[in-house]
């Protein structure tokens, strides 16, 4: 047999037990798989005499109050459910059959192609409802040598970053090298030497890659580890 016992206050046990099982306290009933005892439930309604500590002198319910959220939602509330006396609070407990909404559950095929909401009667679209502009169908330009300089140093930066062991890296280190930039092998970074005419001195900038800009270096320089113009040229095989 299965039992739920609900609080010691309301005084009552809910007992549910499969058809054909028998024991203390409980009623058999040919037309439904489990029973119960009407004087069990003495707070519903006009079930039962008792009044619970929920309802006041006149007799009434009020809403929102704990005591009857717990008739709503409690084990109380099941009751409803199980009578299928609400048929709002059917469809929210139980579902709804997808068949009565037009969907085939054996079609081999995907069902978002055909169902477009449950709440439109229409099917789904197989083409899409938006119209693409025609620069969208532009093919762009291809790639040429000639572009490079054309080019912002950010952009011939961002492509010697971000494109490793391509030929397009080299084709910006090439053209960096012909802006008087210069590649130092061990810390990685690009150099320019700026002049200074009114003092007649020089200074070096690199380029931050963490902050995508330029910016003056005030450290010791071994310009000896610059690559060579020729280490950047683009050699096309023969």
């Amino acid at each position: 047999a299965y039992s739920a016992g609900l609080a010691p206050q309301s005084g009552f046990m809910f007992n549910l037990q499969p058809q054909g099982m028998s024991g203390p306290g409980l009623a058999g009933s040919p037309t439904s798989d489990f029973a119960y005892q009407k004087e069990e439930f003495p707070a519903l309604g006009n079930m039962g005499a008792a009044s619970s500590p929920s309802q006041h002198a006149g007799g009434s319910q009020r809403a929102g109050t704990p005591e009857g959220d717990k008739e709503k939602y409690g084990l109380l509330g099941i009751l409803k459910v199980i009578k299928m006396t609400d048929p709002d609070l059917n469809t929210l407990a139980l579902g709804m059959d997808l068949t009565t909404l037009g969907l085939n559950l054996n079609s081999p095929e995907s069902l978002y192609t055909t169902f477009g909401s449950p709440f439109s009667d229409q099917p789904a679209r197989k083409d899409p409802e938006y119209h693409l502009p025609q620069c969208y169908y532009i093919q762009p330009p291809h790639m040429k040598t000639t572009h490079f300089m054309k080019f912002q140093p950010e952009t011939l930066f961002y492509i010697f970053y971000n494109m490793p062991s391509d030929v397009l890296q080299a084709y910006a280190a090439a053209q960096l090298y012909h802006r008087c930039w210069r590649y130092h092998r061990e810390l990685k970074l690009w150099f320019q030497n700026i002049q200074n005419n009114d003092r007649g001195e020089s200074r070096w900038t690199f380029f931050d890659t963490t902050t995508w800009s330029k910016r003056p270096y005030m450290g010791q320089l071994d310009t000896s580890q610059f690559l060579q113009e020729d280490d950047v040229r683009v050699k096309l095989p023969s």
